[in-house]
């Protein structure tokens, strides 16, 4: 369950709750199964923080720092996650349909990919079709798929 005094802190303002993660970084936001639905959390510092089974649907993640951060479970449906900072971040079980992610790692690295950072993930179709063909960027190999529902 979340720390309220946690809760009250993201639901505040980005730059408290950013002035707070500068002070003590030695302190990982326990926010898990916390409802932060549709908050602007762009820019915000959430590096290392328990959000396991949370809310964050809709909100706008643009920018934020989610690195090492536990989302396992965590409702991100329709959130913008665009430019998020997800190195080594957990969304195992995570439900990510109509999420924008943006980049995954071109340019700059942005997320690692291993087989359990998706395990159980929910994706809707054309995000899943976006980042297979991103994968296509390599020069040396094209990636052909077929998606199809499961039976």
């Amino acid at each position: 369950m979340a720390d309220d005094k946690h809760v009250e802190l993201v639901r505040s303002r980005v730059e408290a709750l950013n002035a707070f993660a500068e002070e003590h970084e030695d302190v990982s936001l326990d926010l898990r199964e916390a409802d932060l639905s549709g908050l602007d959390l762009r820019n915000a510092r959430l590096q290392g923080a328990r959000l396991g089974r949370a809310s964050l649907e809709g909100c706008d993640l643009r920018d934020s720092r989610l690195n090492s951060s536990d989302l396992r479970g965590c409702n991100l449906r329709n959130a913008d996650l665009r430019n998020a900072n997800m190195h080594r971040a957990v969304l195992t079980g995570a439900d990510l349909r109509g999420a924008r992610l943006g980049r995954l790692g071109i340019g700059s690295q942005r997320m690692c990919i291993s087989p359990a950072t998706f395990e159980d993930v929910n994706w809707e179709r054309e995000e899943l079709e976006r980042i297979l063909d991103m994968i296509n960027l390599n020069p040396d190999f094209e990636v052909r798929y077929e998606i199809v529902p499961r039976a």
